[in-house]
């Protein structure tokens, strides 16, 4: 028998060598990543990538230089008009906003800004406050009057239309005098503003109703700005009661320094409280999706947020202490990896066997319990008709009893092999513990991709700006989404005009007018008003066809980019952990190993790096291309085109993850060997599937091992935050203690996934100066192992070293 059975191995090892190349031979040269006789590699790759790099900061300097980002940040008022580029509102640039305060939050890009808005010639140059001055004279109060429309500024002729419009929100209740900014007005506050709010304030001495009652004859700037925000924002302004030694300390500061510091105190209140709000409500209409009542959601929404701003300095303490209790686990790893997994896979095979026995049980009790389907057309009668059906728990048995027999055998056939990578695990412990740098290399790939992501984002933004504006006739919709009915005729150069055909603004607005609302009477002089409700509003940005492949250049460029410094940092890694690996006395690994490694991928291996980065990118950017051809065909709802279209996706998809896997293979080989991406790539392939076994078995019990100790580390930090805050009631006030805890968790997973990635890579970079080290060496003293001791008895190998020689 065992004759026969070298005799297959034998006949299985030829198979591979013909098929995959002849095992590596022992080198007298080889040291691993620490050769000196290196070179640079795929240096025309990187000659290509340096000149696309070129190109693409040529394309920028020409976005720069012919784009206008203010055609893209062009304002757009409340009835969807461009300020100064629709017809309507050509001489109006500018957008005003009725209540500045509740657009400068973070939600407004989510929420949009609720306050009215609408186009203007030019920013108030001068403060406004209805409740103060309503006793002005008319003429005054209405040519300080800012309306939605031209309309309903006409309207207005008495003090009672001027309060009933602005009731109504079609008129500003107050503003107070603003600069441009962007084309939005923004408040412009006096210096002298806080001499003019009352003292009374500062001290908390007065209520909301008393600050109403205040003299409404202030004629100055300084002190029409101070009484708009005491009548905006006052119980922000005013001081809660302190101890007497804080209030004389107060009183004794310059009182326009005490009025700015609240001042400012008051404003990022303002701001917290509004953004909670929002909050608030943006988290009640999601939860209103899956809670009855919408009172009852926004209610809940309200209590989520207050949650998480008062636990906040909890979540930030559970997330550290789950940073450093990654770090701590990765050390132990080398310890507890085989528990863990052997833990694991009896647990599978015991539930498998529970499911079972209840399974059949079950099948037993419906088969002698004759029963009557429920005729229900309800999802649960559905559900209880299969529960109660003899043939679920057969089948279900049936294919729980086939897992557990497959789950055993390979447990039993791949044992060594399992063995074997928990091995590897170990030493990916070792090595990480040892070079605990690497751990947060990752920050640096971050801050190169924060650039990439802006710069793509910038010049993107720049080439979108270039070109032809484009316009459309549109008439304005109701509140129920109807078209309005307004008569609106179009005489000259604009005769051809027609609702839905493009248009010139100028034109428009010169030659098209409102037949109802015009005057053409024999006794009276001919009067034409523009249309108001019929607009030539802008449509889009027509660009040149150069500019179009600028900007297809630039994704390609984005993802080129990207893809690089994804392989860059797996490059330094993988000559980290190398050189770690091929150190025969672990106590002689370099220092500044991570820098060493830095530096070499650096100087050297840039080529490499950029050829396996474009190989990405071009699948990826063919997988792009599969998706616009794939939206743009879907008005066609051809079954045939969506067949084909959906096959080449998943071609594409699985042919850029094989070529994620070689990539990420071929990186390792060249930090070891220092060849060119293609030869590093055939000896890595050649190498993986001479021992596909092993590759297969090390790559999915890793997978398991590292997803278990993330749920581990997850569930953890989220248990023991839950249990703090269950057990400290008067440390943090909250409705809901799993509001917390679930942020918590899922910033733990997002923190565990950082940390495991880089063991991941330390892992399959050892694995594969593993497979060499055995092929290459025979444990004799000119060709010694040098893999850990724990993987030679495994592999029933061991060192025949003199005493001296022999690690310590």
């Amino acid at each position: 028998m065992p004759r026969e059975q070298n005799t297959n191995n034998m006949t299985e090892s030829d198979e591979l060598m013909n098929k995959y190349g002849e095992p590596l031979r022992y080198d007298r040269n080889f040291k691993g990543p620490r050769q000196k006789d290196r070179s640079c590699t795929d240096v025309p790759c990187l000659i290509l990538f340096i000149l696309f790099l070129g190109g693409w900061g040529f394309i920028a300097h020409y976005a720069i230089k012919n784009g206008d980002l203010n055609k893209l940040m062009v304002p757009t008022d409340s009835l969807n008009r461009k300020c100064g580029i629709d017809s309507s509102v050509l001489n109006k640039k500018y957008l005003f906003f009725f209540n500045l305060s509740q657009c400068i939050d973070p939600l407004v890009p989510l929420t949009g800004c609720q306050t009215p808005q609408v186009c203007v010639e030019s920013c108030p140059k001068e403060s406004f406050i209805w409740d103060t001055m309503k006793d002005r004279p008319f003429d005054e109060l209405k040519r300080k009057l800012i309306c939605i429309t031209e309309e309903t500024y006409s309207t207005i002729h008495t003090k009672n239309d001027i309060e009933r419009a602005i009731e109504n929100q079609l008129c500003a209740r107050w503003y107070i005098k603003s600069a441009p900014f962007l084309n939005r007005c923004m408040f412009e506050f006096s210096e002298k503003m806080c001499e003019f709010i009352p003292s009374f304030l500062l001290r908390g001495g007065r209520s909301r109703r008393d600050v109403l009652q205040l003299a409404g004859n202030a004629s100055s700037e300084p002190e029409i700005q101070a009484q708009a925000l005491v009548l905006n924002m006052p119980q922000y302004l005013v001081a809660p009661p302190q101890p007497d030694s804080k209030q004389h300390a107060e009183i004794a500061e310059e009182p326009i320094v005490q009025c700015r510091r609240r001042l400012n105190e008051a404003v990022i209140k303002e701001k917290m409280m509004q953004t909670d709000t929002r909050l608030a409500k943006l988290v009640g209409n999601m939860v209103a999706h899956f809670y009855n009542g919408t009172h009852d959601a926004q209610r809940l929404g309200e209590e989520i947020v207050e949650d998480l701003v008062n636990s906040w300095s909890v979540i930030l303490v559970a997330l550290l202490c789950t940073l450093i209790a990654s770090l701590v686990f990765i050390a132990l790893m080398r310890w507890l990896s085989a528990p863990i997994l052997w833990f694991s896979i009896i647990g599978v095979l015991v539930g498998l066997l529970v499911g079972i026995y209840y399974t059949i049980r079950q099948y037993t009790h419906w088969k002698k319990t004759p029963t009557v389907p429920n005729h229900g057309l309800n999802l649960q009668s559905t559900v209880t008709n299969v529960l109660q059906d003899q043939s679920t728990w057969l089948y279900l048995s049936i294919f729980l009893g086939a897992c557990f027999i497959i789950i055993l055998l390979l447990v039993v056939v791949l044992r060594k092999r399992i063995r074997i990578a928990i091995a590897l695990t170990k030493e990916g412990s070792k090595a990480v513990s040892t070079v605990i740098s690497t751990v947060f290399f990752p920050i640096f790939s971050w801050i190169l991709y924060i650039v990439a992501i802006t710069f793509a984002i910038g010049v993107g933004l720049y080439l979108g700006s270039i070109g032809q504006s484009s316009y459309r006739m549109v008439q304005r919709l109701t509140a129920n989404g109807e078209p309005t009915n307004e008569q609106c005729r179009c005489e000259g150069l604009a005769i051809n005009y027609t609702i839905g055909s493009a248009c010139d603004p100028q034109i428009f607005q010169q030659n098209c007018y409102n037949t109802q609302a015009s005057t053409t009477g024999f006794f009276q002089q001919p009067q034409r008003v523009p249309c108001a409700n019929t607009t030539c509003s802008f449509e889009k940005i027509e660009n040149p066809r150069l500019v179009q492949w600028f900007i297809v250049y630039n994704v390609f460029g984005f993802l080129w980019l990207s893809f690089f410094i994804s392989a860059f940092s797996d490059m330094v890694l993988a000559a980290t952990f190398a050189r770690w690996y091929w150190t025969f006395k672990k106590r002689d690994v370099p220092y500044f190993t991570l820098t060493g490694a830095f530096f070499q991928t650096a100087f050297y291996h840039l080529g490499t790096v950029a050829f396996g980065s474009l190989i990405l990118a071009i699948c990826r950017m063919i997988r792009l291309i599969l998706e616009y051809i794939d939206n743009k065909l879907k008005k066609y709802d051809n079954s045939v085109t969506r067949a084909i279209l959906c096959c080449m996706r998943c071609f594409f998809w699985l042919l850029e993850t094989f070529l994620k896997f070689l990539n990420r293979n071929a990186y390792i080989m060249c930090a070891i060997h220092g060849k060119n991406f293609c030869s590093s790539a055939k000896d890595s392939f050649n190498l993986i599937m001479r021992n596909f076994l092993r590759v297969v078995t090390l790559d999915k019990v890793t997978d398991f091992l590292f997803f278990l100790s993330k749920m581990l580390l997850t569930a953890g930090s989220g248990v023991a935050t839950y249990y703090f805050l269950a057990n400290n009631p008067a440390i943090v006030q909250l409705h809901y203690k799993e509001v917390p805890t679930a942020v918590v968790v899922i910033a733990a997973f997002l923190i565990s996934s950082v940390f495991f990635g880089v063991y991941s890579m330390a892992v399959d970079t050892l694995f594969l100066c593993f497979l060499e080290d055995c092929e290459r060496n025979d444990g004799t003293p000119e060709k010694p192992y040098f893999m850990s001791k724990q993987l030679m008895k495994i592999l029933g190998k061991k060192n025949k070293l003199p005493p001296r020689q022999r690690r310590k």
